[in-house]
């Protein structure tokens, strides 16, 4: 709403011109003004002049020169006017008369440029046509002419006059070429038949003209060209030196480290050995370009030997080359000697056959001759006959007519053509206008209400699914269902009602006993932890349930069995179970681990016979000196030997890795899960962890579940004592 500005549309009224004088559909009409039209409107050649208007620049939308053309693209609307001939042009801006000038002016280019290209189209086409025109009027004065010709030429003579006085007064062309065709095949006959004489037979191998027998050439002296040695030879093969090689793997070593050392950003941490790489690094480069220095003398003398030895290898091929091409030359003599020792009875018999063969070709092109002859003068006999009966010129005549009359008919059509373009040139163009744009008085949007649901929902829908997304990547534990599903999980021993706060809480203090209660009876009930006496419980991080669970259960077990039970809190960092029962904090667990007293001395006993307290104490070393397999399994074994139960509360498994040392001495372990509060990833890496110390994990215990959703699932059952009603 604060950013909202009402912005104006300002519309311009188009229709395409149909009239027409008294040719109608000469001019040509726009069909779908909107669809055909609308790429011309964004055409550069429309918006230009629009955008080099300064008048146009007051225009809010048009202010900024670099943002004008955008601007103009995307507050400038071309849309159907409701038929086909009509188009509705608009434009959108925050001032209603801004709106309207730019909108008219839009429409004002657009016009001109299609009077324009309508103009040019219309000037080419006359253009076009006045070459035609004078061309068709030339064909028919030609045309004409020769009508005029062979009219005279036709009343003249009539059908069966003598051929010859034909043939001189018309001077027929088909007569003539085919008497001077006739006469020319006469003479070739006769001169053909004049000349008896046959050609000598070309032979090559005479005996009046033996072959010369070829010698054998001079030697010429063929020089051999000796390669120079460059510097790119010498360059490769100082890089492919043992010993260059060898410097650069050093320099490549040394300038690997000092570019990680820079990368990691360790040259302030490490930096005495950042300087010293550098160093090796600058002696290293020095004395792999002393070593190129020596490298380049000893590829010069190789490369020099090499191009020597070289050099002789070529001399030696061009001498064998020379002495193979003598012996070729040797053996073609011999052959040449042979072939001149054929006798003359073969050349003679040859020279017969020649002379029948030209005889046959001579026949053969005689017959030809007259074949041609008689075919020509069937021709000339047969056009004589057709002038006699048909009176000469009769028929040219008719089709001299003919062609005047087609040409006629094109040069009306053509002059026609060009009468009606200038009847009907348009003097308002193709399209004209119906409606120019004015000043709206209302704008498009009062108030942006699409917007504003729709930003409303932006806002409600992105929290939603950034939590959603959220969730979805760190995979809390909801229930037990998913959580028994995923195999890498330890399966749930139990789940934990939780406790309720304040006073009259009394069902649900009393669900969540029931649920210590059934995680203790399925811990001592189970074959493979029935002999259960120490019990460890640990989660992956803090927060998850685990102090709560450890104190409770400690509770649980003391009640059922009668038995003293050893609460231990071995969470030397956060300690909590002397807060818990109200208790101070003692010497407790730190003093015993650094054999600074005796167990009956740090065992707070004011709890009663059901539960004796071992507090952490105050933590005066480290953790993981104090609590290591060694001393935990020596508490641990003397523990046992005073109490029937020990239970131990533990720091978190990912965040203190002293609780492994307990986790691998104890009968069994509970891992705490907390419901929409743990991550299956970190207790993933939990239960990994304490299977790889050697824990013996009894299962997890679900944490968190509300009193409603526990009886749900489990039921409510409850129970009197002494006679009391049971509650329903």
């Amino acid at each position: 709403m604060l950013g909202f500005v009402p912005r104006y549309q300002a519309t311009h009224l188009l229709e395409a011109n149909e009239d027409f004088v008294v040719f109608k559909g000469v001019m040509p009409v726009v069909k779908d003004l909107a669809r055909n039209e609308k790429s011309l409107f964004f055409n550069p050649i429309v918006l230009d002049p629009v955008l080099a208007d300064p008048q146009l620049r007051s225009a809010p939308s048009l202010s900024d020169a670099e943002t004008a053309e955008a601007q103009l693209r995307e507050n400038l609307s071309v849309s159907s006017g409701g038929t086909e001939a009509r188009l509705v042009v608009g434009y959108t801006d925050t001032d209603r008369e801004a709106a309207a000038m730019v909108c008219n002016a839009v429409v004002e280019s657009y016009l001109r440029q299609r009077d324009s290209f309508d103009d040019t189209r219309i000037n080419n086409l006359e253009r076009w046509l006045e070459p035609e025109i004078q061309r068709w009027e030339q064909e028919v004065e030609s045309r004409q002419q020769r009508v005029h010709m062979l009219s005279e030429k036709a009343l003249g003579f009539a059908p069966g006059q003598n051929l010859d006085r034909a043939e001189s007064e018309s001077n027929l062309s088909r007569l003539s070429d085919l008497r001077a065709q006739i006469g020319e095949l006469k003479i070739e006959l006769a001169l053909f038949d004049a000349t008896e004489d046959f050609p000598a037979l070309p032979l090559e191998n005479t005996s009046s003209s033996p072959q010369a027998i070829p010698s054998v050439p001079a030697v010429a002296d063929i020089k051999v060209q000796k390669r120079i040695v460059n510097e790119s030879d010498i360059k490769s093969a100082v890089e492919d030196d043992v010993k260059v090689r060898e410097a650069k793997r050093v320099v490549d070593r040394y300038s690997a480290i000092v570019l990680d050392l820079e990368v990691k950003d360790m040259v302030r941490v490490s930096r005495d050995y950042y300087n010293q790489m550098r160093k090796n690094m600058e002696e290293a480069e020095r004395k792999l370009a002393q070593e190129r220095t020596l490298a380049r003398d000893r590829a010069t003398k190789e490369l020099q030997r090499i191009v020597e030895e070289e050099y002789e290898r070529q001399k030696e091929v061009v001498a064998r080359t020379f002495a193979w091409q003598k012996e070729q030359l040797a053996k073609q003599q011999e052959e040449l000697k042979k072939q001149q020792a054929n006798s003359a009875e073969e050349q003679k018999a040859a020279q017969q056959a020649y002379i029948a063969a030209q005889e046959r070709e001579r026949e053969r092109q005689r017959k030809a001759l007259l074949a041609k002859l008689n075919i020509l003068q069937a021709q000339h006999d047969e056009e004589r006959e057709r002038l006699e009966q048909y009176g000469g010129t009769t028929a040219e005549l008719q089709f001299a007519n003919d062609e005047l009359t087609v040409a006629s008919d094109v040069l009306t059509k053509l002059r026609g053509r060009v009468a009606a373009i200038r009847t009907e040139r348009r003097q308002d163009g193709a399209v004209r206008t119906l409606a120019s744009a004015t000043p709206p008085k209302s704008p498009v949007e009062k108030m942006p209400y699409k917007k504003l649901l729709m930003a409303s929902a932006i806002a409600f829908a992105v929290p939603f699914f950034l939590g959603l997304l959220w969730e979805y990547k760190i995979q809390r534990l909801t229930d037990a269902e998913t959580h028994d599903k995923n195999h890498d999980l330890a399966p749930v021993l139990g789940e934990i009602a939780r406790l309720p706060a304040g006073h009259g809480a009394a069902k649900g203090r009393r669900v969540f006993e029931e649920s210590i209660d059934t995680l203790r009876a399925n811990l001592f009930l189970s074959m493979d932890t029935r002999n259960t006496r120490s019990i460890a419980v640990v989660s992956s991080m803090s927060g998850e349930g685990k102090s709560s669970v450890a104190s409770q259960l400690a509770l649980s077990i003391a009640k059922a069995t009668g038995e003293t039970v050893l609460l231990v809190d071995a969470d030397l960092r956060c300690p909590d179970q002397h807060e818990i029962f109200g208790l101070d904090m003692g010497r407790g667990l730190t003093s015993l681990l650094a054999k600074q007293t005796e167990l009956k001395d740090v065992v707070d006993t004011s709890l009663g016979n059901l539960i004796h307290l071992l507090p952490a104490g105050r933590l005066s070393a480290s953790p993981h000196r104090l609590i290591n397999p060694a001393n935990i399994d020596n508490f641990v074994s003397s523990a046992l030997e005073q109490y029937q139960y020990v239970v131990f509360d533990t720091a978190p498994v990912l965040a203190a890795g002293e609780t492994l040392a307990i986790t691998a001495v104890v009968d069994s372990t509970l891992i705490c899960v907390m419901r929409d509060v743990s991550r299956k990833e970190s207790v993933v890496r939990t239960t990994r962890r304490l299977e790889a110390s050697g824990a013996s994990v009894a299962g997890t215990v679900f944490s968190g579940v509300s009193a409603r959703q526990y009886a749900y699932r489990y039921g409510d059952y409850h129970y009197a004592i002494g006679g009391e009603p049971v509650a329903t």
